[in-house]
């Protein structure tokens, strides 16, 4: 009787495994299924496959990400914003993980517990719903989503407010963008401050806007031993002086470019060395999706300012997975370990259920491949000052020989002294954003039609695979 009520809680548990499988499989079909759709310019269609990860409750985290963010892709912001915060609310909820999930990915598989973003993901949500609040001219909220990034910074790290794995270097100086344009000249400088400090660690170019709100607010605050410190390091000579009676407005626009790299799984199933039994290896490893942007330029009353990169999403993503890959193959080891020790006690009462559950317990060891994949693989930033009142604007698309690929213009009317930042989403074109422009000016994207004809024969039945990108059809 003992035996038999053994064996059916062991039959129980390869079901279970089975069950987890399925769901895994389809889970990672599903997200790339939401890749390809958006990779193709349709973030609505896009919308539409991510519904079918609704119902996950693993994955509650992640829905409400890729809906915020497909949904600002599509133009609706205040729906991007409700979606964002239901985020939010989520991972608060997530972030103390219970024993019980730290114990399965242990004993069964990665991706077997709670999707949790890790940092970088987590200020970027902050980051988003910020620029989400400044499309809409909401500088009070964009001014709370500043104050979190600083909060969740400080949470992390008490002493300095550091994230341990890089990601906050460009959510620290948009907080600068915004505290500025609140009138808050100190939090500004501190933000400012710790931006610089944070694209230093993560040994990457300190943007040229950067420099000069570095300097402007120390010359501001009278502080002229940094200011001068600045100088050097950055070999300039002049700048535009902090005016908090200014009659012009500033115009910021930021470009998200390209797609984040995807998690793959590399994996390989090996015979055991001395048994009739199998083991897995399974880690997880980036795949890059960089676009064929080289630069951007921004056309405004009368002069032409280059977008400066802002932020690498795919470095962030790299150091987090490479902090991590030491703990995930140590219990990799472990399970197989475990796997081994188990099957081989379930063979001394039935060789036929041990073999199954050995069988099934290495195909479902899956490495987590699960990411925020709607974000984009770069950010570019331009700040121009311009006269107050109605401004036309163009911002030009540039390829590697310095030619226009693609232009997306408008028209954004500012009172003196306003900032306004607006957004653009760049996937090998423009995505149309008119939605959008109803709350921030008419704005229209023009492609020169060699490019239009390349991206039309590209999305048609069969050719996309010629190019080394999956078929989806029209």
């Amino acid at each position: 009787m003992v035996v038999s009520r053994l064996r059916r809680a062991r039959i129980l548990m390869t079901l279970a495994l089975l069950t987890v499988l399925t769901g895994c499989a389809s889970q990672g079909a599903l997200l790339d299924r939401v890749d390809s759709d958006l990779g193709s310019g349709q973030p609505e269609r896009a919308l539409e496959s991510l519904e079918g990860l609704s119902d996950s409750g693993r994955n509650r985290s992640l829905y409400w990400l890729n809906r915020g963010m497909l949904l600002r892709m599509s133009g609706d912001i205040d729906g991007s914003i409700a979606a964002f915060e239901r985020a939010k609310d989520i991972i608060g909820e997530l972030q103390a993980i219970s024993v019980s999930e730290t114990l399965a990915a242990w004993a069964v598989a990665e991706d077997s517990g709670t999707y949790v973003p890790p940092t970088h993901e987590h200020l970027l949500l902050h980051v988003y719903q910020a620029l989400n609040f400044l499309q809409r001219g909401d500088m009070d909220s964009a001014r709370v989503e500043a104050l979190q990034i600083d909060l969740g910074l400080r949470r992390i790290d008490p002493a300095n407010g550091r994230a341990p794995r890089g990601g906050d270097a460009f959510p620290r100086y948009l907080s600068g963008v915004i505290f500025e344009a609140a009138g808050d000249w100190s939090d500004a400088l501190i933000a400012y401050r710790k931006a610089y400090q944070a694209y230093q660690r993560q040994n990457a170019p300190v943007p040229r806007d950067l420099q000069l709100a570095l300097i402007r607010f120390t010359d501001f605050q009278g502080l002229s031993d940094e200011r001068d410190g600045y100088l050097r390091e950055f070999g300039i000579d002049a700048w535009e002086p902090v005016d908090p009676r200014r009659q012009t407005a500033t115009l910021v626009i930021v470009l998200h470019d390209g797609q984040a790299p995807r998690l793959r799984e590399e994996g390989v199933v090996l015979p055991h060395p001395s048994e009739n039994r199998l083991l897995r290896v399974s880690l997880p490893a980036l795949q890059a999706r960089p676009s064929s942007l080289t630069s951007a330029r921004l056309v405004v009353a009368g002069r032409e300012t280059e977008a400066e990169l802002a932020d690498q999403i795919a470095d962030n993503a790299d150091r987090w997975l490479s902090s991590l890959l030491p703990g995930i193959t140590a219990r990799v080891v472990a399970r197989n370990v475990a796997r081994d020790v188990a099957t081989r006690q379930l063979e001394q009462e039935n060789e036929l259920l041990a073999l199954l559950f050995n069988v099934a317990g290495t195909v479902v060891d899956n490495a987590d491949v699960r990411s925020w994949r709607s974000l984009p693989h770069r950010l570019y930033l331009v700040r121009v000052e311009v006269p107050a009142g109605p401004t036309a604007w163009q911002l030009d698309v540039l390829t590697a020989r310095g030619g226009v690929a693609d232009q997306l213009q408008g028209v954004v009317s500012l009172r003196p002294g306003e900032t306004r930042v607006l957004g653009a989403h760049w996937l090998g074109r423009f995505l149309d954003q008119s939605r959008a422009a109803a709350s921030t000016g008419s704005s229209s994207s023009v492609a020169d039609s060699a490019l239009k004809d390349l991206l039309e024969i590209q999305q048609m039945t069969g050719v996309r695979a010629e190019v080394g990108l999956p078929d989806t059809g029209r």
